[in-house]
């Protein structure tokens, strides 16, 4: 299988972009690349930061800009992780046992702490993106992309399996059918694309940023262990957008 339809298949899954393929692959499938998201990041990134490098261009009111570039980003990534942030909200507030919690996750009504993130998280993307203009928005997203994609990553390969939904499929991918270890060669592969391009994009501060992310992502995780018992396909999605969040406002604060 080439590299190309490997992308392909990953983009189609992480994104709404329409991406020709000679054949449409399984959620095992796509898990077994999983490795590959940081570059996949990357690609999406510079897809969103062009269009926004070309709107800071032509708009000078940052505000606006900012406004812009998140509805190209929610389109762009289809709301899927957005909707998986509510959720998340919504599991780890709600009241009771584990299996309310999971219930309230579950839930695909938007309760109140799903709508409050939901208006901060927006409220963040906002303030981030206000603090960049030309060139400098361009970097920021596709390193915050290339972030964000990782700290899936890092959390499938530290955590375990909560139930069978989404999200398993990746932690083996990770970790390995039986679940036991960390599967190494594919975290260290995605651990030097993200670096290298956190580095070779902003330097110092793009290394700031994974450290941010990073330490969300590992917060995320040891609250859904708490709150779910493991990991699952919303904790995915919600550290997506936390990770992108903390990113954008690490560069946009030190750039």
């Amino acid at each position: 299988m080439g590299i190309i339809d490997v992308l392909s298949s990953l983009i189609s899954f992480l994104s709404i972009i329409p991406i020709p393929k000679r054949k449409t692959y399984d959620i095992e499938y796509i898990a077994g690349y999983m490795f590959l998201f940081p570059i996949v990041g990357v690609l999406i990134g510079a897809i969103i930061g062009i269009v926004a490098l070309l709107l800071s261009l032509a708009i000078s009111n940052g505000m606006i800009v900012a406004l812009l570039v998140i509805a190209i980003m929610l389109v762009i990534t289809g709301m899927h992780h957005t909707d998986a942030l509510a959720d998340f909200a919504d599991g780890i507030m709600a009241k009771g046992s584990r299996e309310d919690k999971i219930k309230a996750l579950r839930d695909p009504a938007i309760g109140a702490a799903g709508a409050s993130i939901l208006i901060m998280y927006i409220l963040g993307l906002f303030i981030a993106l206000s603090m960049l203009d030309g060139l400098s928005i361009l970097r920021a997203i596709v390193v915050s992309e290339c972030i964000a994609k990782y700290s899936m990553v890092l959390q499938a390969s530290m955590g375990r399996v909560a139930w069978e939904g989404m999200g398993a499929p990746f932690v083996r991918a990770m970790k390995g059918k039986e679940c036991r270890g960390v599967n190494w060669s594919r975290l260290i592969i995605a651990t030097i694309t993200t670096v290298g391009v956190a580095y070779a994009t902003l330097e110092q501060i793009g290394v700031y940023a994974i450290i941010g992310s990073t330490a969300i992502a590992m917060l995320l995780l040891a609250i859904a262990n708490r709150n779910f018992g493991g990991v699952s396909g919303d904790l995915f999605g919600a550290t997506n957008e936390l990770s992108r969040l903390t990113s954008l406002l690490v560069i946009g604060g030190m750039i």
